[in-house]
Formats: C-alpha cells, structure tokens, sequence
C-alpha cells in the first residue's frame, strides 16, 4: 500500500475494535458484524489472508467507522464500503482521491451497498465517469434465536457441507458464470463453506447454497428437474443454522452493482 494514498490499511489486531464499534453503533447493520469476523477468518488463511484489505480514508475508521474494503479473488474484484457518518463525507472523499481501486481487466462489484450510503456510490462513479449495470439489491436477515431452530429433514436426500470440487457442478449450471467463475466459487467454498443436498439413492447433488464474503446466503439453487421438492429450503437452513450457532445473523442478499 502507498504511505501516500489517502486509504490506510487497518491492522489485523484493530479488526475485533472495528466488529464491535459496529455492533455497538451500527444494529440496524448486523452483516458489518458477521462480515468483520468473516475476515478475520480469512486473515488467518494463508492462501487467503492476502485477498481481503480493509481500508479507511486517513484512518478514520475509529471516529466515524468509514471503511471500504476490497476483496480480489482471481480477476474478480469486490468493492464493500461502509460508514457510520450519514453524510459519507470521508467515504466519497476515499473512494475519489484513492489510487488503490483500479477497474482496468477485472470483474468489478460494489457489493450490497447500504441504501444510505448508495447515493455517494453513485455520485463517487458518475464523477470517475466509470458505466454501471445498477440492479437494486435486497437484504434480509434472520434473527439468530430462530435460525438455531431450524431442522433438517427429508426422506429422500441428506445434507452436508460441500467440498471445492463442488464448483465444477455448480458452475456448469450457475447462470451467472464469469471468466474463471469457478475457481472463484471454489474460492469460496474453501474459505467459507456451503451446503449440498444429496439423493440418497445415488449420491447425486441436486442443490447447493454457498456463504459469500459477507458470511451470507448465496449462490442457492436446485437443478431444474428437482425443484419444488424443498431442498433448497434444506440447505439454507442448514448454512443459516450454521451461521447462528456461531453467534452471527443469517443474511440473504439479492442482487449487486456491477462495474464494466
């Protein structure tokens, strides 16, 4: 990173500081919790530890909780920004004046911008003069008590947690698939996880659900010739249970911003 760029990175031994600041002062954002503490995971992985750089403009994450984060996997590039300031003073002014953050060859998403913060998003990208594909994006959460209750069962399928190689299924078949989408998806199962359900007749894995960088639900989906059996509700309980024992809220997120 530049001593001069305006983003300074946040030592790992702050990121606990930086979960609990938004536990304390940010509730109507449980994810910025989960999201924190998924990263720190990812920190202690050595083949991951480098992927994840959270950043703040000048350091000012401690006052106002301005942050912005980007997560490289392969060509992939996700963008997350948060701040505790309803004016996102500091975070326009770190998204404009930055070097850090380059689109050049890389598949580029602001991820699940907050509705606050979307209108600096927006002005920070029209003054860069940098196109958008906007789709409004959906959050929902599942209070963790209730998530702890879910239980799984089914006569003709058995659930467990999935395995990197699952990726090669699961891309073949992902509408959304991308340039190396599938290294990037077992990217994500090898830090993070999901879930598979399984016939029990012949061991054939026919839904899927993934925990994403925010440590929530994502990539769910059932093959076409086995919907409408629950199965995909199975394997979301299952990662959503998973998520409360661990003291997190389950989250579902729809849709992104995506940068060309």
């Amino acid at each position: 990173m530049s001593s001069n760029d305006i983003l300074v990175e946040i030592p790992n031994h702050h990121l606990p500081k930086l979960a609990a600041l938004f536990e304390n002062k940010a509730p109507w954002a449980p994810h910025m919790v989960t999201f924190v503490h998924i990263a720190m995971k990812w920190k202690e992985n050595t083949k991951y530890k480098d992927k994840i750089v959270f950043l703040s403009p000048y350091n000012c994450w401690e006052t106002d909780g301005t942050i912005i984060v980007i997560v490289q996997l392969l060509s992939t590039q996700d963008l997350y920004v948060f701040t505790l300031d309803d004016q996102c003073t500091n975070l326009y002014k770190g998204l404009l004046e930055t070097n850090l953050i380059t689109y050049a060859n890389k598949r580029s998403l602001f991820y699940a911008v907050h509705e606050k913060h979307v209108p600096t998003v927006k002005k920070y990208l029209d003054k860069k003069q940098i196109s958008v594909e906007e789709k409004p994006c959906f959050m929902y959460a599942i209070a963790p008590e209730e998530a702890t209750k879910f239980t799984l069962e089914c006569s003709d399928v058995y659930v467990k947690t999935l395995e990197p190689s699952a990726a090669k299924r699961i891309n073949d078949l992902w509408p959304h698939k991308f340039l190396q989408s599938e290294q990037y998806l077992a990217s994500l199962i090898d830090v993070n996880g999901g879930y598979g359900a399984f016939l029990k007749s012949t061991g054939q894995m026919v839904a899927w659900v993934l925990k994403h960088t925010f440590g929530h639900v994502a990539i769910l989906q059932t093959e076409e010739e086995h919907t409408r059996k629950g199965y995909a509700t199975l394997v979301t309980k299952a990662l959503c249970r998973e998520m409360a024992e661990d003291g997190f809220w389950p989250a579902f997120v729809v849709s992104e911003v995506a940068v060309f």
